[in-house]
């Protein structure tokens, strides 16, 4: 059954820029490894080219129809993630130094980051911001857990200044996810075998806790399909989850790259907030998903997956073809990718009318 009826443009001259590093790696089914398909590095190029088209400044949907979409969002995210992990690093606005964090409101939502980098032993810890003062031990941060009226605070701890960077944590972070808690702690490093899988560099990348996508589909499903353990040639094995820090909303105490929403939310109570931290891309995992969460575009590109098995293929093929009837211009498809289109699946993309908040 065919869903995207047009033509696919595929760009004369244009080429995707970057491969996957998926790309030859292989995967681990039951007790053996196997080759990775073809199709599933494809799908990370796609994600890695999505991410790409932000630049155009305006909202840009690409739309796939598959035979089945098993564990495709995560491979589209790991793209995504993969261009990020390639852009140059600059000192993100949302981190402080001493000076700076001492005009910040008490019971902000931060984390506290060596300065040094990642390292073995090294740890960040997330909560709620004390204050930035100066004690009998010098200059100081104070992270705590709830500070709330009628509450006693959680146990203080202090973080001298010179040992560590501050960092602001918007969403999905918020301060009362920490009521009555104590602050998260975790490792900050990078996997093994992450330097494989991913392009750009491990240090600075691991270093930062960023919003890139946004996965919207069953939460469950999604994050037990982000489990699927691949390796590089020559490579250790790791799990994909340790690449896409892919984290549901009411998890704090994790540097997230994506965060996955269950299709089954209202699509208007994250619209403005999503927006707010501009993830790059947003998956929308399924027929139904794409029915429900396709008017909220919630990212500067929407990604949009349909699987022709669904019962709500056609209804979420004719919600897509609307919204292209309204957009101001296709998207050609780079050769790389055109030419390489696997058996049974759809593509074409678009830009819609509006700039991306």
């Amino acid at each position: 059954m065919v869903l995207l009826r047009d033509v696919l443009l595929v760009g004369a001259g244009a080429v995707a820029r970057g491969k996957t590093s998926l790309r030859g790696a292989s995967t681990l089914v039951g007790d053996r490894w196997q080759t990775l398909p073809e199709w599933a590095a494809w799908f990370s190029e796609i994600g890695y080219w999505a991410a790409g088209l932000r630049d155009g400044g305006s909202n840009t949907v690409v739309a796939l129809s598959v035979p089945t979409r098993e564990y495709i969002a995560v491979l589209l995210a790991h793209g995504v993630v993969n261009r990020a992990s390639q852009a140059d690093v600059v000192p993100a606005e949302s981190e402080q130094n001493f000076d700076q964090a001492k005009g910040l409101p008490l019971g902000t939502c931060v984390r506290v980051i060596p300065v040094k980098g990642p390292g073995q032993g090294r740890r960040v810890y997330t909560g709620v911001f004390g204050g930035a003062i100066q004690n009998h031990h010098g200059r100081v941060y104070e992270l705590a857990g709830s500070k709330s009226p009628g509450r006693r605070p959680g146990p203080i701890s202090w973080f001298p200044a010179d040992d560590y960077r501050l960092q602001l944590l918007r969403w999905p972070d918020l301060p009362e996810d920490y009521t009555g808690r104590n602050r998260f702690s975790e490792e900050l490093e990078i996997p093994v075998g992450a330097e494989k899988l991913l392009a750009g560099r491990m240090a600075d990348f691991y270093g930062r806790c960023s919003l890139h996508s946004v996965v919207i589909g069953v939460r469950n499903t999604v994050l037990a399909e982000a489990q699927v353990v691949v390796a590089a040639p020559g490579g250790p094995a790791l799990p994909l989850q340790d690449l896409l820090r892919l984290r549901a909303v009411r998890s704090p105490g994790s540097h997230y790259r994506s965060v996955v929403l269950s299709s089954r939310g209202d699509p208007e109570e994250y619209r403005d907030v999503v927006r707010s931290c501009q993830p790059t891309v947003a998956v929308l995992d399924g027929a139904a998903t794409v029915r429900r969460w396709l008017g909220a575009s919630l990212a500067g590109v929407t990604v949009a997956v349909v699987e022709r098995t669904s019962p709500s293929a056609l209804a979420a093929a004719d919600g897509l073809y609307e919204n292209r009837r309204r957009s101001v211009a296709n998207v050609d498809v780079p050769r790389d990718l055109g030419s390489r289109i696997p058996p049974g699946v759809e593509l074409l993309a678009w830009k819609g009318r509006g700039a991306a908040r």
